[in-house]
């Protein structure tokens, strides 16, 4: 059976010692949200952009949100020892919006385009948050030699969405059309010209600590039609709708579905999982029973994956607790780091025999410092 490391205790001290010393940045690299197009069809383009070097490259999928700025405290620290990209999914931010309907396959599809098209070689680290760790892992079921380690941050997946209560089943359906018919109003009024940053329409709020290309790269977002587009054509085929019981992109996930073999995996939960406003006490206990039971069988898919429960962190912990997913990416990237070439002695020397230093082991359970 995979081994699977339970991590319930991170205190401060503990994640200072496994920082290593890298810089904790509080901003995306401003050179990540200018555009940065690659063609993924004729005609269509996909904003794609990466800085650094290092052994990996680290590719960063984000939520349903779909804003690359989520990532703004974490993609900084990753990049001290990753060449680390960031890329709008098709519909989203600086990307044309996608030629078909959006699913598991076309996501995967766009993004082994634009690695292609942006001169990627090598397999790269995916990290997904939320619907962005679905996502990932779906690549990684279809192009395993593609993917070289997994970091899923609260991660959704096929069948998270299941209350027993019929009635309230019913509750939930009612406020995602609710939420659908909200977006699509702000679409129209995009189309109109009547959304801006001072008059934002009750369609988006700009988060208070973004730095000024940031709010820039947000405001663009949010003001767009396409952006309330996609999350309704993205929600409608992964949340199974009226009259299904399973989405169209669970069962494109269920039919891609393979073992992960021994891919440095790290599942990261948040402790406090995400609450719809329509779930009682009792419903929401029933669910983030299911979402962390889920998460931990994501967990099994590899026998060198990881399940965090990560403390005082709520669904965005690269926004709550950026140094833990900071911590995760880099034994990713270190597990799953090519062996450096083996230096050739000079002529007349004899070959060193010492030990080469070993890195922390992945899969492995691991104590907090305290």
């Amino acid at each position: 059976m995979p081994r699977l490391a339970r991590l319930l205790v991170w205190t401060a001290l503990a994640l200072g010692g496994l920082s290593g010393g890298y810089a904790r940045a509080a901003s995306i690299d401003p050179q990540l949200l200018k555009p940065s197009l690659v063609e993924v069809e004729p005609g269509r383009h996909i904003h794609f952009a990466c800085v650094g070097k290092g052994p990996r490259t680290v590719v960063f999928e984000q939520g349903e949100d779909g804003a690359i700025t989520s990532w703004r405290k974490v993609q900084g620290a990753v990049a001290a020892f990753a060449r680390t990209c960031v890329y709008d999914r098709a519909g989203f931010g600086l990307s044309d919006p996608p030629k078909d309907q959006i699913s598991g396959i076309s996501v995967g599809d766009d993004l082994r385009r634009a690695l292609r098209a942006a001169d990627v070689s090598g397999p790269v680290v995916l990290v997904g948050h939320s619907i962005g760790g679905f996502y990932a892992l779906m690549f990684a079921n279809r192009y395993p030699q593609q993917v070289a380690g997994l970091v899923l941050v609260d991660p959704g997946f096929a069948g998270q969405f299941a209350p027993s209560s019929p009635k309230q089943l019913k509750r939930e359906r009612q406020a995602m059309v609710k939420r659908d018919a909200g977006y699509l109003q702000c679409a129209a009024l995009a189309k109109q010209g009547q959304i801006s940053a001072e008059n934002p329409q009750n369609c988006f709020q700009i988060p208070p600590d973004l730095s000024p290309e940031e709010t820039a790269y947000y405001t663009r977002l949010k003001t767009q039609p396409n952006w309330y587009e996609s999350e309704v054509a993205q929600a409608s085929t992964y949340i199974p709708r009226e009259g299904e019981t399973e989405s169209l992109s669970w069962r494109q996930e269920r039919l891609a579905r393979r073992d992960l073999g021994a891919t440095p995996l790290v599942v990261l939960s948040s402790a406090t999982p995400p609450r719809e406003s329509v779930q009682n006490d009792k419903v929401y206990a029933e669910f983030s029973s299911r979402w962390k039971t889920g998460q931990q069988a994501l967990a099994k898919r590899s026998t060198k994956g990881e399940w965090i429960e990560v403390p005082d962190s709520g669904h965005d912990i690269q926004l709550d607790q950026p140094q833990v997913v900071v911590d995760a990416v880099k034994r990713v990237v270190e597990a799953s780091a090519p062996p450096p070439a083996e230096a050739k002695p000079a002529k007349g020397k004899a070959k060193s025999r010492a030990k080469p230093k070993t890195g922390p082991k992945t899969g492995t359970p691991r104590k907090a410092t305290r």
